[in-house]
């Protein structure tokens, strides 16, 4: 597996913006092994969507949420010359919209040749409820899977700002959170999580920006961020 070149985007419907992202891929000076996505289905549905309409040459699409009418959905496109072997995770809690893969590939430098991918999408509507899963799956996911992690996803805690630190990824600033967003702070460093996008990554015309989508690890692999524009019309990056 070696160095992996990981895309993440928020869609906000990716069946009319393929094109898009195909522009965005030619334009970067390395393949994309693999690619993320939040929110691939529009808002409104005219009709039923076939995971055929989300093909893309030269990778292996995984998705989660394509039957459910009510979600947005999640799926990773993982490149055909990659070299990686891909097992799809059952969900290890009953948090509404997520995937989990793991990796195998030879040459890493990861610990067993492993790494555990994840994709996250947590509505803004988001109930306790829910979000008290996403806290247990967090947690589990720690406790389970002795490997490198690396999620990635669209989180909308738009009160949470984050800031960068020399040391190590991105520390969050605490004042001012509900109760709700300090479990999730809390849940991200009671498992030893490291958030690391300390940029805005959502705006629409003059609203304040937001750091919605969120980069977390579990140990010290990641580097070289580089922040791209949204993808055709989304307001999200």
């Amino acid at each position: 597996m070696g160095t992996l070149k990981v895309l993440y985007t928020n869609a906000d419907g990716l069946v009319n913006k393929r094109h898009d992202l195909k522009i965005v891929l030619h334009s970067l000076n390395e393949t994309s092994d693999i690619i993320a996505i939040t929110e691939f289905k529009p808002k409104k549905l005219n009709h039923e969507l076939l995971i055929s309409e989300f093909n893309l040459d030269g990778y292996n699409v995984f998705c989660h949420g394509l039957e459910n009418k009510g979600g947005r959905g999640v799926l990773f496109y993982i490149a055909f010359a990659s070299d990686i072997q891909v097992t799809v995770l059952d969900s290890p809690s009953a948090f509404q919209e997520c995937i989990f893969l793991l990796l195998k590939g030879r040459g890493t430098s990861l610990s067993r040749n492993q790494l555990l991918l994840g994709n996250i999408y947590r509505s803004p509507n988001s109930t306790q409820d829910n979000d008290n899963e996403l806290y247990k799956m967090l947690f589990h996911i720690q406790q389970h899977y002795n490997v490198p992690k690396l999620i990635v996803g669209d989180f909308n805690f738009s009160n949470i700002r984050w800031y960068h630190t020399y040391d190590f990824g991105a520390n969050a600033i605490c004042s001012n959170l509900t109760d709700n967003e300090l479990r999730f702070v809390n849940a991200l460093r009671g498992n030893f999580l490291f958030q690391h996008a300390s940029q805005p990554t959502r705006q629409r015309g003059s609203d304040t920006p937001h750091t919605l989508d969120l980069i977390i690890t579990s140990d010290k692999f990641l580097s070289d961020i580089e922040y791209l524009s949204p993808l055709g019309m989304s307001d999200q990056y």
